[in-house]
C-alpha cells in the first residue's frame, strides 16, 4: 500500500537500483580478472566456489540476505555465461593492444577547461580493427537487447572519439553476458 511505501527508509527505496549497480560492478571486476589472468585459469568450479564470497560482498554493502543471494546468483550466471560462450571467450581472450576497465579522459565539449572521464570495459585490436565493447548486466528479454544497446550509442561514440588518432577502423558493441548477446552498434555516424 502507499502507507507502506511512505514508511520505507530511503535505503529501502533505492536498494534495487543500488543492488543492480553492485551486480554490474562485481561482474565487471571479474570479467576484467578473467581477461587479465587468461581464460584457462577460470572455470565453472572456481566461479561456484566464489558464490559465498559474492553473497558476503552484497551483504556487507547493506543488502538483505535474500537479495544478496539472488544478486550472487546473477553475478555467477553472468560470469559463467561469458566463460561458457563463444562471444564471451572471444571478447575476453588475448588480443593485440587489449585493455579492460581502461580509464581515459577528454576535454569536456561544453566547458573548455573541464575534463570528462571515461572507463572503457574492453577494447582491443582484432584483424586491424579497434573494438570497443561495453558490458551491460541488465536482465532484458531478447527482443529488447538491440534497442537497449542502441541507447548506448552516444556513450560508445564518445569512447570511439578517444581513439580517433589511431586511424583504425572502429567497431562498437554492447555485450550482455546474462543473455550471451553481443550487439554491434553500426558505425555509420562515426
Amino acid at each position: 500500500t502507499s502507507d507502506q511505501l511512505m514508511q520505507q527508509s530511503p535505503l529501502e527505496t533505492v536498494s534495487e537500483s543500488t543492488l543492480d549497480m553492485a551486480i554490474g560492478n562485481l561482474v565487471h571486476r571479474y570479467l576484467e580478472a578473467i581477461a587479465l589472468d587468461g581464460l584457462e585459469v577460470w572455470h565453472e568450479e572456481r566461479i561456484n566456489q566464489l558464490l559465498p564470497h559474492f553473497e558476503r560482498t552484497f551483504h556487507r554493502e547493506g543488502h538483505d540476505l535474500a537479495s544478496s543471494q539472488t544478486a550472487a546468483r546473477h553475478v555467477s550466471a553472468a560470469i559463467l555465461g561469458a566463460l561458457n560462450s563463444e562471444h564471451g571467450r572471444w571478447i575476453l581472450g588475448p588480443r593485440e593492444a587489449a585493455g579492460c576497465e581502461v580509464p581515459m579522459s577528454s576535454l569536456h565539449p561544453d566547458t573548455p577547461d573541464a575534463f570528462s572521464h571515461h572507463v572503457i570495459d574492453r577494447t582491443f585490436i582484432e584483424a586491424g580493427t579497434r573494438w570497443i565493447i561495453d558490458y551491460k548486466t541488465a536482465r532484458l528479454p531478447e527482443g529488447e537487447l538491440s534497442a537497449r544497446a542502441e541507447s548506448y550509442r552516444p556513450q560508445l561514440e564518445r569512447y570511439a572519439a578517444l581513439f580517433s588518432g589511431e586511424k583504425l577502423p572502429l567497431r562498437l558493441a554492447i555485450y550482455f553476458p546474462l543473455q550471451d548477446s553481443l550487439v554491434e552498434i553500426s558505425s555509420g555516424a562515426l
